[in-house]
């Protein structure tokens, strides 16, 4: 069958990244029709989808939308869901499931909004006699519907899981740093390969393997298991296998200097189990170190970094933590810039420099500010 949708797609993201994500598609060549919160609308059909899905880094999910009409009730929910070819366009033996974002006032209940939409999909598929099972976990065919301001979308989601799960981060430890946060990190922060990069506070190693994997131009979803449009009828065979081979070319190996560090040797050595599933451990300087006396590694460079909390800090609180660190910072960093992400506003004011801006970045559930710190020598007492 033909492609469905109207050949625009959709790429979503947590909140504060739509500039970065928008920046992203148009540096893929694409044309972005529109943005909005959490998501950027833009031209493209299959091998756009499968492209996008591959390569960008800090996208959630790649939608195909099918439907986009007023919704003003559950009834006119029912309606918008009805119009698609749901008996042409999913197979009654593919499995399904639907999800449901909801910020309108009087169709509120996502759970009541993914059902209707459920029961409309299922009552047109009747038309040939069966209809497709749920499930909810793995289904062939996820759908998403999104309302806002009176209007829904219904969007097959490509996808599938959720892009922030690459594949090589099969350990991590507490409230992990998502994968998709730390690469906007990196492109909001201007750093490219050609400058040092340091993160004293490494963890499972997101910030340095998705700044390894930029630099050896690898593509953020090549070792992703499972993508849901594999199992789509209206995608050509062998299409997804031609596109990695169109973006896995050989390279030459990069120089650049990425270091790691953590004063927690477990969590150093799991931090270089993920870089090596990622293929790109040869690329970063892993060591155990406390950032609060180890040296720079270079006389220049960007810090990025999402510091511990909770159990992990073993000084007084979170303020001294961070008041030490700024310390830190100003007595042996001078002529670098530090990226701080943080969620805790309060201790951030301990850290004794003044932030040059603050870019909003959810980081899952948690509403965080990426904090841009330039450091300067300290003028003569």
């Amino acid at each position: 069958m033909e492609w469905p949708g109207d050949g625009t797609l959709i790429a979503t993201c947590g909140g504060g990244a739509e500039n970065t994500l928008e920046q992203e598609i148009i540096s893929l060549g694409l044309a972005v029709v529109s943005r909005a919160n959490g998501m950027v609308r833009f031209r493209g059909d299959a091998q756009e989808m499968i492209d996008t899905n591959l390569r960008l880094r800090t996208a959630s999910r790649v939608l195909v939308p099918v439907a986009t009409g007023p919704v003003t009730s559950y009834e006119g929910l029912y309606r918008l869901a009805r119009g698609p070819a749901w008996h042409k366009l999913i197979p009654a033996g593919l499995t399904i499931a639907v999800s449901a974002v909801t910020r309108d006032r009087t169709v509120n209940d996502s759970r009541l909004a993914a059902l209707k939409t459920k029961d409309a999909i299922v009552d047109t598929q009747r038309k040939t006699g069966s209809r497709s099972s749920i499930d909810r976990r793995h289904p062939d065919v996820p759908i998403a519907l999104h309302i806002a301001d009176r209007v829904g979308t219904l969007s097959l989601d490509s996808s599938g899981g959720p892009l922030h799960e690459r594949g090589y981060r099969t350990e991590a430890g507490e409230a992990p740093l998502r994968e998709t946060v730390a690469a906007a990190m990196l492109l909001i922060s201007g750093w490219d390969p050609s400058r040092p990069l340091l993160d004293p506070f490494c963890g499972s190693g997101t910030i340095v393997i998705e700044a390894a994997m930029r630099a050896a131009g690898i593509a953020p979803g090549l070792i992703r298991k499972r993508y849901a449009f594999e199992k789509w009828p209206w995608i050509e065979k062998g299409l997804l296998r031609s596109r990695i081979d169109a973006i896995s070319p050989e390279r030459p190996q990069p120089t650049v200097a990425i270091t790691a560090r953590d004063n927690d040797p477990a969590v150093v050595e799991i931090a270089r189990r993920n870089a090596r599933r990622a293929g790109v451990e040869q690329y970063i300087d892993f060591g155990v170190a406390d950032a609060m006396i180890a040296p720079p590694p270079s006389e220049t460079g960007l810090v990025v970094t999402n510091p511990p909390y909770g159990e992990r800090i073993e000084l007084e609180g979170d303020r001294a933590f961070y008041q030490a660190f700024g310390d830190r910072l100003k007595e042996s960093y001078t002529g670098w810039q530090a990226w701080i992400l943080s969620a805790n506003k309060e201790a951030m004011k301990g850290i004794g420099l003044r932030a040059s801006s603050r870019t909003q970045l959810w980081n899952g559930g948690l509403d965080a500010r990426l904090y841009e710190l330039r450091i300067y020598a300290r003028d003569p007492e």
